[in-house]
């Protein structure tokens, strides 16, 4: 019997170690932080809408007790191979409250 590591499951704990949780990778595209401001001029920068539009892979993983989790990044693979994740398009607006 040969120890060698099956080529799947190496493939799939890189994946979770690349991938975050989708929710995680939603707030850090909505964390954009205090208004810059520069204390000589009194003046502030604050953004006050952001639209991304971008490849996301996302991977579905079911645990045993059937529970679910989301987990996504930008695209982990730029070379085409025989087997390629799933990618999906992810359309983000963000706009400050006027409140």
């Amino acid at each position: 019997m040969d120890n060698e590591p099956n080529p799947i499951e190496t493939r799939e704990s890189e994946d979770n170690e690349i991938l975050i949780p989708f929710a995680d990778m939603v707030q850090q595209l909505v964390d954009y932080g205090e208004p810059l401001e520069d204390p000589f001029s009194n003046q502030a920068m604050i953004i006050e809408k952001v639209k991304v539009d971008m490849p996301v892979e996302i991977k579905v993983l079911v645990e045993d007790d059937g529970t679910t989790t989301l987990k996504s990044n930008a695209p982990t693979q730029s070379t085409e191979t025989t087997i390629m994740p799933v990618f999906h398009r992810m359309r983000l607006t963000v706009e400050l409250d006027g409140e």
